[in-house]
């Protein structure tokens, strides 16, 4: 499990609206000095889309501190986005996992809220200002996260479980309900909550990082919120189709079973994960039938311990067993 060290939070922060207003000089340097809210956005090879998600992130929240981590630096990109931020402060991190980049961004903070934010996420005016603000009426609340929309304006779908969690929110507009996990493209934390848990767990490479965060934030007494707020998320921008994103998804989804459900919850995982691998490598073509056939031998070993990447998301180091040819990797954050 990974940790990191984060500052306490600053007393007597002056309050952040999220929303463009005439301030003082001193005021300006107050909130830039201690900042309610600081902002870390994780980036991967989408320059473009990341300058519009900077600007309207400067537009949304004028006075949030923003720290950019690059999981594969370009001079060029920091330049860019100086431009749009120039207070910007930028991190240039290893491609090793999501958690890792964000882990290291967290260390640069100092604000008393934080989020955590995906390069290909368009904020509205008000969608910081809500979350802020369900935080703020719910002080057991460890995490906050809007209810994205894709560019056809619907729901982002995270599978049927979780879809009853939309049914009651839209029982209450412009409100919030409590769920047992929110998705990762855009967390707003309290920094209480996040000194309480050290950080996201590296170890989880590929997806599940978020399920698990909330999880261990329960633990430690905060409860996750689903927040009736605005935002788009274009989705998918540095999402690969490899197949060792495949198995390290699978892995990471039975990582959480074996520490979280009761042995006989965890039996009926394996035994599902194989059957559906079976299934699965008998209809896929190519690369897809090669991450199957991996699945369905680690649910039979039950060899979901090492994640099937190298130091990096481009070093593919498949399960033993598993022919290194047959799993072609690419980065992501």
């Amino acid at each position: 499990m990974s940790s990191l060290s984060l500052r306490s939070p600053h007393p007597d922060m002056p309050c952040w609206s999220g929303m463009t207003s005439t301030v003082t000089a001193a005021e300006a340097a107050e909130a830039r000095a201690q900042p309610e809210l600081s902002v870390v956005v994780v980036h991967y090879r989408v320059p473009d889309i990341l300058m519009e998600a900077l600007r309207r992130l400067a537009r949304a929240a004028p006075h949030a501190e923003v720290v950019l981590v690059d999981t594969d630096a370009d001079p060029a990109v920091f330049a860019r986005a100086r431009a749009v931020l120039p207070e910007l402060v930028t991190v240039a991190a290893p491609n090793h996992s999501y958690a890792h980049a964000a882990n290291l961004g967290l260390k640069h903070t100092r604000g008393r809220f934080l989020a955590l934010m995906n390069p290909d996420l368009y904020l509205e005016p008000d969608t910081l200002p809500r979350l802020l603000a369900a935080l703020r009426a719910h002080p057991s609340a460890g995490v906050v996260a809007p209810v994205a929309r894709t560019p056809r304006g619907r729901r982002q779908d995270h599978g049927p479980l979780y879809h009853p969690n939309y049914l009651r929110l839209a029982l209450r507009p412009g409100g919030s309900v409590r769920v047992a996990w929110v998705p990762g493209y855009l967390h707003v934390l309290r920094r209480e909550a996040l000194d309480a848990v050290g950080g996201m767990d590296a170890s989880l490479r590929f997806y599940n990082e978020d399920i698990d965060f909330c999880r261990r934030l329960r633990a430690a007494g905060f409860h996750a919120r689903l927040v009736d707020a605005p935002v788009l998320h274009l989705g998918g921008s540095s999402t690969p189709a490899a197949g060792a994103f495949l198995v390290e998804g699978v892995r990471g989804g039975y990582q959480l079973s074996r520490r979280y459900l009761p042995p006989a919850l965890r039996r009926a995982h394996r035994a599902g994960l194989l059957a559906w691998a079976g299934v699965a490598a008998a209809m896929a073509p190519g690369e897809r039938r090669d991450a199957y056939r991996t699945v369905a031998a680690m649910a039979r070993g039950g060899g979901f311990d090492d994640p099937p990447f190298g130091a990096t998301l481009a070093d593919v180091d498949p399960p033993a067993g598993t022919p290194p040819q047959r799993l072609e990797g690419c980065r992501r954050p």
